[in-house]
């Protein structure tokens, strides 16, 4: 195995992230690496009946920053050293796959196996394996 310096981890608050962000810290431990914790509101599930004003929006994008602070309080707590936070909103599958690993320069993203529900899983794809196809850079997925 390589020894990552920039490990970046997808978290949405599901248990199989909670999952890939332990990984992603047991591996920033060990490798005394830089953590980016990353996660993107998926602007696709609000539905497209409901007014948007962007309020909507930017109390989701609230909710993900306040999960993302949890993230780096436990990451500071288990002694990692370098921690870098990234809220963004659109389709997490470009943003987890290129954006946010060409800006942190990552050399490792670690994200969670689900997400999706069956039907949006059959019909979208699911962003782990988008990661899987699309990053340019080793990816694992978390069980």
């Amino acid at each position: 195995m390589e020894n990552y310096q920039r490990i970046l981890v997808a978290v949405d608050g599901s248990d199989q992230a909670d999952r890939a962000f332990q990984k992603a810290l047991e591996l920033a431990g060990k490798y005394g690496a830089v953590l980016g914790i990353a996660s993107v509101v998926d602007l696709r599930s609000f539905s497209p009946n409901i007014s948007y004003d962007g309020s909507l929006e930017e109390r989701a994008k609230e909710k993900a920053r306040s999960r993302v602070a949890g993230y780096r309080d436990r990451a500071e707590a288990a002694g990692v050293k370098e921690i870098v936070t990234y809220v963004e909103s659109g389709n997490p599958k470009t943003i987890l796959a290129k954006e946010i690993p060409e800006e942190f320069d990552a050399d490792l993203i670690v994200a969670g196996a689900t997400g999706l529900n069956k039907v949006e899983k059959i019909v979208l794809g699911s962003i782990s394996t988008y990661i899987l196809a699309h990053s340019g850079v080793d990816t694992l997925i978390a069980r």
